[in-house]
């Protein structure tokens, strides 16, 4: 990263200061995780399961990258083995009807707009484990992976979470003399580039870039003795996010959304002893 500050005095009552950075991060070696937002892995092939006995998620592939029929017939097939009531493997993988009529339904694309790319359905992570080792059964169910903590990704080249490209900051003030008095309006201007909020990355996790405006007038007293401050912070009451994140299975996932604070105004005062 590189950083820069200025100050720069025109004539002597007017006053601007400039300061400016670039930050560039990144994930420099192999890392593989799995993506909390993304259990698919990004992968179109993949389809990712939400379980009806305890609501967490895991994912299924095929072991040949492309496949896409076949992990969804796979999850289809297991899912008619649920409904029919073959709902545990026994060991000797021979299903056993204990609890049937689930009426889970295939395979579905997600929303265009959501930024997964693989399908989804709802079922149960145990029972796809069992069918994918199982023999014996109509749909041959081997060259497909059931990833219980979702498909690892390389995190290798993502950019870092909470590291904004660009930071610019400009203020300007003009002191004004009031007998032996100085009156000094202020203005600010901070902007914070595009940033992610996860070290995955990808558009879902974008933090745009914002703006931020502070706005001030002091009094000061004879030789800066004292000063009286009223002040503005968001002058526009902008709501941006500033930053997130994504909690695990265990608390369901959820995204917590950080935004400036809303505008605040407020007088200050203060004596030099």
């Amino acid at each position: 990263g590189v950083e820069a500050e200025a100050v720069l005095r025109p004539i002597r009552p007017f006053a601007v200061n400039i300061s400016a950075s670039y930050l560039h991060t990144e994930v420099s070696d192999n890392e593989y995780f799995a993506n909390p937002r993304d259990f698919g892995g990004g992968r179109s092939d993949a389809v990712i399961i939400k379980d009806l006995t305890n609501a967490s998620n895991c994912a299924v592939a095929p072991n040949t990258p492309g496949n896409a029929a076949g992990a969804n017939a796979f999850v289809d097939t297991a899912n008619n083995l649920i409904n029919a009531g073959a709902f545990a493997p026994s060991a000797a993988n021979n299903y056993q009807g204990v609890a049937g009529g689930a009426g889970l339904q295939n395979t579905t694309s997600f929303p265009a707009n959501g930024g997964i790319a693989s399908t989804g359905a709802y079922s149960v992570c145990a029972v796809l484990q069992g069918v994918a080792a199982a023999d014996g059964l109509a749909f041959d169910p081997k060259g497909i992976s059931v990833y219980t903590s979702g498909i690892p990704v390389n995190l290798k080249g993502n950019q870092l979470p909470g590291a904004p490209n660009y930071k610019i900051s400009i203020g300007a003030q003009y002191e004004i003399p009031l007998d032996r008095l100085m009156l000094t309006p202020r203005v600010d201007v901070h902007y914070t580039g595009e940033s992610t909020g996860s070290v995955f990355n990808g558009e879902v996790n974008a933090i745009p870039s914002y703006i931020q405006v502070n706005a001030q007038v002091q009094l000061d007293g004879p030789d800066h003795k004292w000063y009286l401050r009223a002040f503005v912070e968001n002058l526009t009451n902008s709501n941006s996010v500033t930053g997130e994140y994504v909690t695990d299975q265990s608390s369901g996932l959820f995204t917590n959304i950080f935004t400036l604070d809303p505008r605040r105004y407020g007088i200050a005062a203060g004596v030099k002893f």
